[in-house]
């Protein structure tokens, strides 16, 4: 019978095993770093399209046209929020958090015209305001983002000592769950992804606003202002597709690492 290819001699083999446990390294710390940054979007505000809107109050600007604040409306009465003003501020999200893209000092500055001191929204644990405001549906694909990217996570933290107990104690069966699992993270962690880029391109349009949104902090601004925010993706995105990419290549590695293994055990390979 003629035997299953595998790459012949002990060199080209132990550099397949050395590649296969650095892109590992490399998946795993790319993709982890991914899904616990908090740039994986950003919000900013067109300022030509808000000077270009007759029919809202001239914002008062700071910060070098950085955020824009509305006062507060004296007809509205949805809770405490009408006296609070409401400010156009620029932010960066994660999976987990929405954060002001503003510095330590100038949110201290600000909040001598009413800014509030909260730097980041939770959405583990959102404010009341924001509780209220966010549509059921958008809550309910963050939580989905949340649960993919922590099953990702749990996956990511068994996957790699499980291939490394398989290749000490040459375990061939437990070579080839570690490829099965990095396969699993990179398809949870392209649900991630996939629930993200939906998450933002439903949410586009102008809505009437009863307190704070995403990019508005305080109290409730002219909803036509919202014609003027604008979403993009950032850094941690990109991390995310590349660590995904480099997931699936790692589960194909040790697969075949695990074809390898039947034939040459890893003490030969080093020796």
């Amino acid at each position: 019978m003629e035997p299953s290819r595998v790459p012949g001699g002990p060199a080209p083999r132990l550099g397949f095993l050395l590649a296969t446990l650095a892109l590992t390294m490399a998946a795993t710390g790319m993709l982890c770093g991914a899904i616990m940054s908090d740039h994986w979007e950003e919000v900013s505000w067109d300022k030509d399209v808000i000077k270009g809107l007759t029919n809202i109050t001239t914002p008062t600007w700071y910060l070098d046209g950085q955020v824009a604040m509305f006062e507060p409306h004296p007809g509205h009465t949805h809770h405490h929020l009408h006296k609070q003003p409401g400010f156009l501020v620029p932010m960066n999200g994660g999976i987990w958090t929405l954060c002001v893209s503003l510095t330590e000092e100038e949110i201290r500055l600000l909040g001598r015209v009413g800014f509030p001191q909260e730097k980041c929204i939770n959405y583990l644990t959102p404010d009341e305001a924001h509780e209220e405001i966010r549509a059921t549906w958008q809550n309910r694909m963050q939580n989905l983002s949340i649960s993919c990217s922590l099953v990702c996570l749990i996956i990511l933290s068994c996957a790699a000592p499980v291939g490394f107990f398989g290749l000490c104690r040459h375990q061939i069966s437990a070579v080839l769950v570690a490829g099965v699992m990095y396969l699993l993270a990179a398809t949870f962690a392209l649900f991630t992804l996939t629930i993200i880029h939906f998450k933002r391109a439903q949410d586009r349009g102008a809505r009437v606003l009863d307190g704070p949104e995403d990019g508005v902090v305080g109290g409730p601004v002219p909803k036509d202002v919202l014609k003027a925010r604008r979403f993009t993706t950032s850094w941690s995105l990109d991390f995310g597709w590349g660590g995904v990419t480099l997931c699936a290549l790692a589960s194909v590695a040790w697969i075949l690492l695990s074809k390898i293994m039947r034939f040459s055990p890893i003490a030969a390979l080093i020796a």
